[in-house]
């Protein structure tokens, strides 16, 4: 068996992480930010997950500790307007999935972020399941966002039982191993 190994979405599980796993923020843009402004300036980290999410937390002059996102939105090419002045990971991560090397950036990210260092994660592919390990590796009373499509950004506090709730949905998605 390799060592090399993903968690794959599945049907059941791509119809359950339909509904938010946090707090949902509707409107338009940029209604949910300004809203949520104060909340998002008080955590003591800030994850955005998403390129529109990172844009719109910048455009109202919050900079998140980690912001992951991968040039897409929707499934279409999209150039964010995200300044730099961060130190920039890059990783790669299929689609509808979570690799190990998606897992250990998200780790390194927070690491860094501890150190009191901004940090971009670029992902090579697509980072929509991103929060999920995002949640599992922030420190408690972090707060990561991510956007709704069509419908708003969730926060999520994270607390001990929302870690709980994340590690849960990684062990229901299925364990592919590379070259099994």
């Amino acid at each position: 068996m390799s060592r090399n190994f993903y968690y794959k979405l599945t049907e059941d599980l791509r119809n359950e992480l339909k509904k938010p796993l946090g707090e949902l923020i509707e409107g338009k843009m940029p209604q949910p930010y300004l809203k949520s402004r104060e909340e998002l300036k008080k955590a003591p980290f800030l994850v955005t997950v998403g390129d529109v999410v990172t844009e719109n937390v910048l455009k109202v002059g919050i900079k998140p500790s980690v912001a992951i996102y991968d040039y897409k939105t929707k499934r279409k090419e999209y150039e964010p307007d995200i300044e730099f002045g961060a130190v920039v990971l890059t990783t790669k991560n299929p689609p509808g999935t979570i690799t190990k090397a998606l897992l250990n950036a998200v780790k390194k990210s927070f690491e860094l972020a501890k150190k009191g260092k901004r940090v971009y994660l670029k992902v090579n592919g697509e980072e929509d399941l991103a929060a999920i390990p995002a949640v599992i590796y922030a420190p408690e009373g972090a707060l990561v966002i991510y956007g709704q499509p069509d419908e708003g950004i969730v926060l999520i506090k994270v607390t001990s039982e929302c870690k709980r709730r994340c590690a849960k949905l990684l062990r229901k998605m299925e364990v592919v191993h590379d070259g099994d």
